[in-house]
């Protein structure tokens, strides 16, 4: 009687042992099934596509932006090609001052448009700013140069060779910005070419004149126009 009892312990305990086992599998089997469709419905926190968020509006931006460099470049060489005037240092000034004119609206467009940067804001209100004052002194030396006769065909047919090889050589300033991810960029990098052109105007103007007040206003335009770029150069770097 009392092996029978035994036997029927014994059984019972091997079906809750059983069952527990059950239980257990199950809810293992559950968990990793879970996990497993989890992890495949929710990327990571850090995954690439979810922390770089790109503003639509810099599009729109950027593309105002490059068709108002586009018409104002344009504008701009149009309005530098040289009717000869008998004067080196005259063609110098009258080129010089659509180039200028065209770094001022550059500038404001780049203000209206752009202007996120506070280092390079600041530049480009100081390079209107003082463009539009040397314009003004340029009108006024043209003046003072056209009342000294001071006419010199040979030297201008040798300054007019060189400036037309630099006027060529930046036909193409919106190429150098059409990859450009924001107005900042597109602004410092077409800039700087534009600065380059009117270093290498100067630069060239002072190996054919010897006229003081033109050699002056030259070396000014070089040494202003090459501490701009560096600093639009910083600046791009840093960004």
């Amino acid at each position: 009687m009392n092996k029978h009892k035994n036997y029927h312990m014994y059984g019972i305990l091997a079906i809750v042992i059983l069952i527990l086992l059950i239980i257990f599998f199950s809810l293992y089997i559950g968990r990793n099934t879970n996990g497993s469709s989890a992890s495949k419905a929710s990327p990571p926190a850090s995954s690439p596509g979810t922390d770089i968020i790109k503003d639509a509006g810099d599009d729109a931006e950027v593309n105002a932006y490059l068709e108002e460099q586009d018409t104002i470049i344009s504008d701009m060489l149009e309005n530098m090609r040289v009717k000869q005037s008998g004067s080196a240092e005259l063609d110098f000034l009258i080129s010089m001052i659509p180039q200028y004119e065209a770094s001022v609206d550059l500038s404001k467009s780049y203000l209206i448009l752009g202007g996120k940067n506070k280092r390079l804001k600041e530049l480009a209100k100081e390079i209107i700013e003082e463009h539009l004052e040397e314009i003004e002194d340029m009108r006024d030396l043209i003046k003072e140069i056209q009342k000294q006769d001071i006419n010199d065909n040979e030297k201008e047919k040798k300054y007019l060779n060189v400036y037309n090889k630099i006027i060529s050589s930046h036909q193409h300033i919106s190429d150098e910005t059409d990859a450009s991810s924001n107005v900042e960029k597109a602004y410092i990098e077409g800039m700087i070419i534009h600065h380059q052109m009117a270093a290498d105007m100067a630069e060239t103007i002072l190996k054919f004149s010897s006229h003081r007040e033109i050699c002056n206003t030259a070396e000014d335009i070089f040494e202003t126009q090459k501490e701009e770029i560096s600093e639009m150069e910083e600046i791009f770097n840093d960004m």
